[in-house]
């Protein structure tokens, strides 16, 4: 079995991985010049919401009991939902380690109603599915907005404790307006149900992508990115579409393509983090990876880009407020030029670390250079205090853009003028074997 192997130095790590999949990034004005495009991004600024204090005057949010790590989160233009992770039940005996055991649960926030005390996280109901995915941390999973359709990929089972468990290479399709689930058949052989090239995979990424095809139609694909994808990435492609029958099949049909890639190739990691920037202003469109872990358990605070036009990676050469190497962070896109980092875990004299900074990473793929801003310093935080103003540090968490005004309070909100202002959503994540949380955090990232 090809698996990611990890020293003992990274093995707290195993379970803490997540990826956050946002929504399209907003417009900003781009000035031409001879021989460049200059961005004019914003002066970001950053600020926790705890939706858990007392002083907002709200109902508290429904959270996930128990609280887990190392799940995936994706959002739609109407909803939020999470899947999976390691759960942390606290154990009866005073000095007993707490119980930690891997689920498959599917959870949906539900938005705030003023009429309604009740809102927040929900379980959803899949005993109806004939088919359910199973347990799993460090896994990957991407939303294709025009199927309506998210892909849920591999991922760690670590089923009995000690025994090391089974790295998986399923796919899995969530169906998001009736939220049932299927496994998708492969447009070669159809009687073959659908598993990710070069064997089981855990601690990659997964991101949704749109691109022109040879007659110039837009398609999607999810590009996954793992610790083999030192000269390739594996871009997947679905449909319900069974053209030998010419009619619409109920059946999901998936079809990989290994897509060659070139330039400074990231060396092998796990454990890494990434979001999709979109230049509204032209085809161009790259996916950006920070961070991660390698083989050795060598952390790293590499930021690369990837054109999906040309395949051509480039390492960035970046100034300003550097963060420390980490894995298992977040990072999501602020605008067609602009990512945010929050957290992960780094390397101390102690052992890991969860980290609660936050930063802006501004890109010009251009040149290949970027500039890093630290919006909030890391802290240490009262883990005690739930009505604190900034969350503890954490790995294996997910940070997921939302449309604040279906979703969260109008009071909550910075102002009517909606581009000036995007809200993410703070889900889970631990201090390695130390603390597992379910509060509830807002991200509110203004422009000056």
């Amino acid at each position: 079995m090809n698996t990611l192997s990890y020293s003992a130095i990274l093995s707290p790590l195993l379970p803490s991985f997540s990826q956050a999949f946002i929504l399209p990034p907003q417009k900003h004005k781009v000035r031409m010049t001879r021989d460049l495009v200059t961005l004019h991004t914003a002066n970001y600024s950053a600020e926790w919401i705890n939706l858990l204090s007392p002083d907002l005057g709200i109902t508290a949010p429904n959270r996930i009991d128990p609280p887990r790590s190392g799940a995936v989160s994706f959002s739609t233009d109407k909803k939020l939902l999470t899947f999976g992770g390691y759960a942390e039940v606290a154990s009866d005996a005073d000095d007993a380690p707490p119980n930690r055991f891997v689920v498959n649960g599917l959870w949906e926030f539900a938005p705030y109603q003023d009429a309604s005390s009740a809102w927040g996280w929900t379980k959803v109901d899949q005993q109806k599915n004939s088919y359910i995915p199973g347990p799993r941390l460090a896994t990957a999973m991407a939303f294709l907005p025009s199927s309506s359709q998210s892909v849920l990929l591999g991922g760690w089972d670590p089923q009995v404790p000690g025994t090391g468990g089974i790295i998986l290479d399923d796919v899995s399709v969530l169906d998001v307006n009736t939220l049932q689930w299927s496994k998708p058949t492969s447009v070669e052989r159809e009687s073959e149900v659908l598993t990710i090239p070069g064997g089981p995979t855990s601690r990659h990424i997964a991101v949704p992508l749109q691109m022109s095809n040879q007659n110039n139609e837009v398609e999607e694909a999810i590009l996954l990115h793992n610790h083999r994808s030192e000269d390739h990435v594996l871009l997947l492609s679905l449909s319900n579409n069974d053209k030998s029958a010419n009619k619409k099949s109920d059946q999901v049909i998936g079809k990989w393509t290994r897509q060659p890639t070139s330039g400074d190739v990231p060396s092998s990691r796990g454990l890494h983090c990434a979001a999709q920037l979109n230049d509204s202003n032209s085809d161009t469109k790259h996916v950006v990876i920070f961070g991660g872990a390698a083989k050795d358990g060598n952390m790293s605070n590499e930021a690369f880009v990837l054109d999906i036009n040309t395949w051509k990676w480039t390492k960035l050469s970046t100034t300003g407020d550097q963060p420390s190497p980490r894995a298992g962070a977040c990072l999501c896109s602020l605008d067609e030029s602009t990512v945010i980092l929050f957290g992960g875990a780094k390397k101390s004299d102690t052992g890991l670390v969860g980290l609660n900074d936050v930063f802006a990473l501004t890109i010009n793929a251009k040149d290949g250079t970027g500039s890093w801003k630290c919006l909030i310093e890391n802290t240490d935080v009262d883990e005690s205090n739930v009505g604190g103003s900034c969350p503890p540090g954490r790995n294996a968490a997910t940070l997921t853009k939302v449309h604040a005004r279906s979703l969260i309070p109008d009071s909550l909100l910075m102002s009517s003028t909606s581009n000036a202002h995007q809200y993410f959503l703070l889900q889970g994540g631990w201090n390695p074997f130390r603390t597992t949380y379910n509060d509830a955090f807002i991200l509110c990232i203004s422009s000056e």
